[in-house]
């Protein structure tokens, strides 16, 4: 992969940041706040979010059955793949980018995105599917590798820009993320980013 192609990416996912925080206020019982990790083996950007409770509590030490869950997630911090799709005249081959095949993330944020009128890379719509949504009707190829991960499935996952402006159904984030954090955990018995938790 072109190292070079990935400032656009990382310039998106800064905006996929960006963009999530905005719901940070709008919570439950539970808080999440974004902020970028590490990148991958192959020098592509990573988000990760901070879960916790409103109160305070550490999740080891509450009794509500869900928050014993959320324990076996490493440090309570849940790993975003990005994907990269351009809502324009592709200036990238974005392939190589949107496949992959380790599933070591939670939740995935796909990024739509286009120019402003100055040229820099902008992002004109975010998808943020649980990792299962993601995956559900979708299976690897004969290599293990994930391919065509379609766009127009994920509609019902797609977030405002701005949630204070524009309607968002999703405005309580936490309390879907967390919902949707369960959920995996109960299908699977373990969380994608750590599934020796």
């Amino acid at each position: 992969m072109d190292q070079n192609n990935n400032a656009h990416r990382l310039a998106l996912a800064e905006q996929a940041v960006e963009t999530l925080n905005r719901y940070t206020h709008f919570h439950s019982n539970y808080q999440v706040s974004f902020t970028m990790a590490d990148p991958d083996e192959k020098g592509l950007p990573r988000i990760n979010a901070k879960f916790e409770r409103f109160d305070g509590v550490p999740f080891a030490e509450s009794t509500v059955p869900m928050d014993q869950k959320y324990t076996h997630l490493k440090d309570q911090t849940v790993a975003i793949r990005l994907f990269f799709f351009p809502m324009m005249k592709a200036e990238f081959d974005e392939t190589e980018a949107n496949q992959f095949d380790v599933v070591d993330f939670d939740y995935a944020a796909i990024v739509g995105y286009g120019k402003d009128a100055e040229g820099s890379y902008v992002m004109k719509a975010l998808y943020f599917p649980p990792t299962d949504a993601l995956l559900a009707g979708h299976k690897p190829d004969e290599d293990g590798v994930w391919r065509s991960i379609r766009v127009p499935t994920y509609h019902m996952h797609k977030l405002s820009i701005d949630p204070r402006q524009t309607f968002s159904r999703h405005l309580y984030l936490a309390e879907r993320f967390s919902e949707a954090l369960e959920y995996q955990y109960d299908k699977y018995g373990f969380f994608f980013s750590n599934p020796e938790g």
